[in-house]
Formats: C-alpha cells, sequence, structure tokens
C-alpha cells in the first residue's frame, strides 16, 4: 500500500496546469505521420530520414525525462518549464524550411525539451493521492489533444500552408503552454526517498520498468505496421484509415475507463489479463482475419493500450511505495515506443510486415516474465 506521506494534495488549476503541458509535449507522438510525411511530400526528408527522425525525438525525449526524474530537485519547475517551452517553441520554429540533417537535428533537440515538460507533469502524477486516476485523466486528454491536433492541422492548416503552417501552429501551442506554465505548481513536496536512501531502486521495480519498457515495445513495433497488415486482410488503403480512426477512438475509451476504475483492483492480475488478450489479438491478426475481424482486433489493441499505461504508474507505486520507480514509468514506456519500431525495420526490411507480429510476440512474452518476476520479487 501507498504511504500517506508519498502523496500531496495540488491544487485543481496548478493539476490542470501540469496535465496541459504534458499533452502538449506529447503532441507529436500523435503527429509524427502528418508532420514527417508531410516533410517527405515536399522532399526535405527521405524515407529512411523519415524513421530517424522519429526514433532520435522519441529517445532524447525519454531519456530527458528519464534523467531529469533522477537527477532534478522538485523545485523551482514553474520557472523550469516556462523556459522549456518557450525552447521548444524556439526550435520548432526553426523547424521551418529546414531540410535533412537540420531537421533530425532540430527534432532531436525538440524532444530534450519536451522530456522537460514531461517531467513536470509526471511530477505532479505520481504526487497525486490517486496517482492511478489522474494518469488515466492524462491518458484520455493526450490522445484528445492529439486527435483534435491532427485533424485541425490536416484540414485546415497544411492543406493551405504546408508543413511549415503545421510547426507554427505548434510553435504558438508551446507558447501557450509557457502561458499556462506560468499558473503551474513553483515546486513539490519530495518523495520520502529524497531524504532517506539515494542507492538504486530496488530489483522488483528494475524488472518492473524493464516489462514497461518492453510491452511499449510491443506495442508501438506492431502499431506502425498497421497498414501493411490491414493490407495482408483485404482492407482497402481507406479501410486502414478507417481502422486507424477506430483503434485512436478506442485509445480514447481504454482511458477513460482506466481513469474510471483505477485504484479498484490490484494490478498485477489486470495487467496480466491486458496480456493474455493481446496474445489471442496477435494470433487473430497473425490469421488474415476479414476486414471487420481486423478492424475490431486493432480496436481491442487501442482500447487496452491506453487502459494499461495509467494502471502501470500504480503498478510502480505498488512496487516501490517511495515513488522513486513511478517517476521512471514515463521513460520507460517513451525509450520501448522509440526501441520498438526500431528493431521491427531491421527485422522485417524485406520479410514482410507479419514478422512484426513475431516481434511483437516475444516483447509480449518478455513483458509478461518480468512482470511476474516483479510481484515474486516483492
Amino acid at each position: 500500500m501507498t504511504p500517506p506521506a508519498a502523496s500531496m494534495q495540488t491544487s485543481p488549476r496548478a493539476t490542470a496546469a501540469s496535465l496541459t503541458v504534458g499533452i502538449v509535449a506529447l503532441l507529436i507522438a500523435g503527429l509524427q505521420p502528418l508532420v514527417l510525411g508531410g516533410l517527405l511530400r515536399e522532399a526535405r526528408l527521405t524515407e529512411a530520414e523519415i524513421g530517424l527522425t522519429a526514433m532520435v525525438e522519441l529517445l532524447t525525449l525519454g531519456l530527458t525525462c528519464g534523467v531529469a526524474a533522477a537527477r532534478l530537485k522538485p523545485e523551482h519547475i514553474r520557472l523550469r518549464l516556462i523556459l522549456a517551452a518557450l525552447a521548444h517553441a524556439g526550435v520548432t520554429l526553426a523547424g521551418v524550411g529546414a531540410t535533412g540533417l537540420w531537421i533530425i537535428a532540430d527534432r532531436a533537440a525538440a524532444g530534450v525539451f519536451e522530456g522537460l515538460m514531461l517531467w513536470g507533469t509526471i511530477n505532479m502524477i505520481v504526487r497525486a493521492h490517486n496517482p492511478e486516476r489522474v494518469a488515466g485523466v492524462f491518458a484520455t486528454t493526450q490522445t484528445l489533444g492529439q486527435l483534435v491536433a491532427a485533424s485541425g492541422l490536416a484540414l485546415f492548416i497544411v492543406p493551405q500552408f504546408g508543413v511549415n503552417g503545421a510547426l507554427i501552429a505548434l510553435t504558438g501551442l508551446s507558447v501557450l503552454a509557457a502561458l499556462v506554465a506560468g499558473v503551474g505548481p513553483s515546486r513539490y513536496d519530495r518523495l520520502p526517498s529524497s531524504s532517506g536512501g539515494k542507492g538504486p531502486i530496488n530489483a522488483a521495480a528494475v524488472a518492473g520498468l524493464v516489462s514497461i519498457f518492453l510491452f511499449m515495445a510491443f506495442i508501438v513495433a506492431t502499431w506502425v505496421y498497421l497498414e501493411p497488415l490491414a493490407a495482408r486482410s483485404g482492407l482497402t488503403p481507406q479501410a486502414a484509415g478507417l481502422t486507424i480512426s477506430i483503434a485512436l477512438g478506442a485509445q480514447v475509451a481504454g482511458g477513460a475507463a482506466a481513469t474510471a476504475l483505477g485504484g479498484r483492483w490490484r494490478s498485477l492480475p489486470v495487467l496480466l489479463g491486458v496480456v493474455v488478450i493481446y496474445a489471442a489479438v496477435l494470433l487473430v491478426l497473425a490469421s488474415r482475419p476479414s476486414p471487420l475481424v481486423f478492424m475490431t482486433a486493432m480496436a481491442v489493441f487501442g482500447f487496452l493500450w491506453m487502459f494499461a499505461l495509467p494502471i502501470q504508474t500504480q503498478r510502480m507505486i505498488e512496487i516501490d511505495p517511495t515513488r522513486r520507480a513511478a517517476l521512471q514509468v514515463g521513460a520507460a514506456q517513451l525509450l520501448g515506443s522509440a526501441f520498438g519500431p526500431l528493431c521491427a525495420a531491421l527485422l522485417v526490411q524485406d520479410t514482410g510486415s507479419a514478422q512484426a507480429l513475431i516481434l511483437g510476440g516475444a516483447f509480449l512474452g518478455l513483458s509478461a516474465s518480468l512482470l511476474l518476476v516483479s510481484a515474486r520479487k516483492i
């Protein structure tokens, strides 16, 4: 159980401000296909550079968030977030008109400032009285934000102003995040471990974090091959696009369900149940199902994706009540999100998208194994 000393109450305004900054930080995760695809159409990136750009930004985001969680004291948060958001606006604006390696370097720098912005949000979540529910709210609103931003950019901005218009719009959102950060918290109480031991987190927590890393590697390694997998099942490009929209809508529902149910059940059986259902989804996708069954399977895929993320935060707090490990959940999720597609790209190449399902199954199995190891060590 979580000790009361590990949690704190924040005002609704401070909570909303922290969530908003985190939503802006993670917008790019849902906008990469739109932005990078636009750069490809404008001949500013090659196909190979698209994958490298996406991976580098997620890596710097995850690494920065993890290092900040481990090294930065929860002080001067308001000032740090304002500066990070303004710096993010600056590097995003610097991408206007850029090409090739400059874009790759620019998005890598953007990932650094996104990681700092997300660090502020995670600090608030792990200190909340009911962190699993606050994490569920964040997962839901984050997905909704990505949907709204992607739709708005695709319908109104990119057709008229090209990808530079999208970058300028994102610059404006980062400036807005800086303004919102100005009404957020300036500091948080230190976690219990901050005044006590400063050694490494325990072995069970390490196993839990690696399990989360591998879970997200499974998720994203499978997700990025949705369109070729859909083609194997006879879906048209239009039907594949509809499947993506359905899966994104299911993600919102999954985050909402996690918010409503958070804290009512022990996390371990819930996460093991998620693994079992995901294994069934992989088997369905591998069987070349009918278009309707494929769409249904991907709806389940999307629902469980956002449902599981807040439960993972709850799991890490159950393993390590000091909440130091919970501070690293975001980094584990983001680094796994970058690692999965990288491995998939190396494996799939000319062997066919079905190999992504095999790789995803391996990641999922390893994740479940480490989840069980973390339980045995508590």
